[in-house]
């Protein structure tokens, strides 16, 4: 029997039989390795070891090499957190468990499930109380996020040049991930818009409301009733903001009010209609309390897009006049200009409002217009592959951000190369 199937047990503590019945129970568990007073257990290395051994590096490794990767791996993570004291690194309850929620929400919905039966699924499957999988989970999660505030207080933000991802490319093109069962997809997005009449029957109401605090009533007491944002329970008040976080005009509507002034005129953004107060001014930032009409599309307004979507997918049927298409048509900023291209993906890694319509195409079709959200989309299959390479052309943001990831952690190598000898690392995993 391979000697680590003994440890398939990993992570519990177990007990052994011995060979007298007087004799005290053996415990397989013991401490690995101590870093900075933190101890790593030999449970948590073996553990580690099955999930390495399933890896293509693992297999030119003796098994001693490979254990003695992973415990170095380890032991670099606990060098990282050791940094948590020495540079005050700091991750709240309330960031952690927002993480924690997102992260059950978005396995809800990918698997278009509520969240009852998410908490059902995880008891039968697991066996654990969906108070056990957050608490588990919400370690996961604070060692991430400590770990990666780590990284960005000492390795940075770096941006290669054109020339070092290509040199990356060249260097490790035969070491990148491939992409299996994936689809090269473009779409083009028409958002859905309130008509004129709309937007200059909610200003009238924002000048109504202006002129009632011009004779003297609450600003509280208006926000309260009329405001249609999260904040009116606030009087409006937004808090700080670092100048050019907020809408452009938001921002030059206020340039020039004191504290405690208001505009005297309703200031239009993508939202609606603000009427706009300042609070306080500091060197970096200004806070302000609004009141917001919103300007919201009619049932009118929406059919008039969807007819609109609907004409352009049955005349567009190549890819080049789906491209000229988006570049005039569509409201994504991201994509329109490349003529809607959003790239390869792995099927499994497509958002979940796009798997119903996308599974219904063949290569060189166009979908129905979708509703997603504010806007309607119209998807189109480009091509698809069982398994595909990255190449320059095609996935240069993808190939980025892996020399990106690759350069930040030659950097954070070199800086655990340093961070280890700064604390105390006793190795005690024994053959």
């Amino acid at each position: 029997m391979n000697r680590t199937m003994s440890y398939v047990f990993s992570g519990l503590f177990f007990v052994v039989a011995s060979t007298s019945v007087h004799a005290a129970p053996e415990l397989f568990e013991s401490i690995a390795a101590v870093v900075d007073g933190k101890p790593i257990m030999r449970s948590e290395v073996m553990n580690n070891l099955y999930q390495f051994q399933a890896m293509p590096e693992a297999s030119s490794m003796t098994e001693e090499q490979q254990i003695k990767f992973v415990l170095d791996k380890l032991i670099d993570d606990k060098v990282l957190l050791s940094r948590v004291d020495r540079d005050s690194i700091k991750v709240t309850e309330d960031e952690v468990d927002q993480r924690v929620t997102a992260h059950l929400q978005n396995l809800a919905l990918r698997q278009n499930i509520d969240m009852a039966t998410l908490e059902k699924a995880i008891r039968s499957q697991l066996g654990l109380s969906i108070a056990q999988y957050r608490d588990n989970l919400s370690k996961q999660v604070r060692e991430q996020m400590t770990i990666g505030r780590i990284r960005q207080l000492h390795v940075g933000v770096i941006q290669p040049t054109k020339k070092e991802v290509t040199d990356f490319y060249k260097s490790y093109k035969d070491s990148l991930p491939r992409q299996y069962n994936c689809i090269l997809v473009s779409h083009l997005q028409m958002k859905i818009k309130p008509n004129q009449g709309v937007i200059d029957s909610v200003k009238k109401s924002a000048e109504i409301l202006i002129d009632s605090l011009d004779h003297g009533m609450s600003w509280d007491v208006l926000a309260g009733r009329h405001s249609q944002d999260s904040s009116a329970k606030k009087g409006g008040d937004i808090g700080y903001f670092k100048k050019g976080l907020l809408d452009p005009d938001y921002e030059r509507a206020i340039e020039h009010l004191g504290n405690g002034e208001y505009t005297d005129k309703p200031v239009h953004t993508a939202l609606g209609w603000h009427i706009i107060r300042v609070l306080g001014r500091k060197e970096d930032g200004i806070r302000t309390a609004q009141i917001l009409l919103r300007t919201e599309p009619l049932a009118a307004d929406s059919a008039l897009v969807f007819a609109k979507a609907d004409s352009l997918r049955k005349v567009l049927t190549t890819q080049a006049l789906f491209a000229t298409a988006a570049k005039s048509f569509s409201d994504d900023k991201e994509t329109n200009f490349k003529g809607g291209n959003l790239g390869w993906f792995e099927k499994s890694e497509i958002d979940s409002a796009y798997v119903q319509p996308l599974s219904q195409l063949s290569a060189g079709e166009n979908s129905e217009p979708v509703l997603i959200g504010d806007s309607y989309h119209i998807f189109r299959l480009e091509d698809s592959r069982q398994v595909r390479e990255y190449t320059l052309e095609e996935d240069y943001m993808k190939v980025e951000q892996l020399a990106i990831t690759y350069m930040e952690n030659k950097k954070l190598e070199e800086l655990v190369k340093k961070w280890r000898e700064e604390v105390h690392i006793e190795i005690r995993l024994k053959e």
